[in-house]
């Protein structure tokens, strides 16, 4: 996948919106949460199939999410406020691609080394989510400031989601390195296990 086309496209869905609603769901979670849609492995009906990715023959296949950040509810005390929030994270239906040609002239074998790395792309989306819960989770924000911290801590997990991103392509494709996948593999499943268990335990 070409790097500099890849970061051109993701800069069109790096928005985070903070839905501040006046009023609280019936059943506020303790902890803030992440939702992730779809919730499962992706397969090539995820993808738009199109002639040409950005107009490059070079990039076979694309995979692009957004996250959302709503706050679920405002918990206030004499000092400090903290915030219940729901990360949101959505994978891009129509910039989501592969090419026509791609699955037309390749083997089982690269398809299912593509897809899986294209997956690898949507965990890395996943994992942020988690880190912004994270961070916001017991997080003491100040009452007349909460917005531009909570937008600070967004911004600071969207600036390592494009690192992780560009490193991701440039170890693992930058030619296809499959021991470099295996890494990057059980670094995100590991990463994932811990962030779940920090978040939801």
């Amino acid at each position: 996948m070409n790097i500099k086309t890849f970061l051109y496209l993701m800069a069109g869905v790096f928005l985070c919106v903070s839905l501040l609603s006046g009023t609280s769901p019936k059943e506020v979670p303790k902890r803030g949460r992440v939702t992730v849609y779809p919730n499962r492995l992706l397969n090539w009906n995820d993808f738009m199939m199109v002639d040409l990715i950005r107009g490059k023959s070079t990039i076979n296949a694309i995979c692009l999410s957004s996250c959302e950040v709503e706050i679920l509810d405002i918990i206030r005390d004499k000092e400090h406020v903290e915030l219940a929030i729901n990360a949101k994270i959505n994978l891009q239906k129509e910039l989501t691609q592969v090419t026509h040609d791609f699955l037309a002239r390749s083997d089982q074998t690269k398809k299912k080394q593509v897809l899986h790395h294209e997956n690898g792309h949507f965990i890395i989306a996943q994992i942020i989510g988690y880190r912004i819960v994270r961070d916001v989770n017991g997080f003491k924000f100040d009452p007349k400031r909460y917005k531009y911290q909570l937008n600070d801590i967004i911004r600071n997990n969207f600036k390592d989601w494009k690192r992780l991103d560009s490193q991701y392509d440039a170890q693992t494709t930058k030619p296809t390195n499959k021991e470099m996948q295996d890494r990057w593999d059980r670094f995100l499943q590991s990463e994932m296990t811990a962030l779940t268990k920090e978040v939801y335990h």
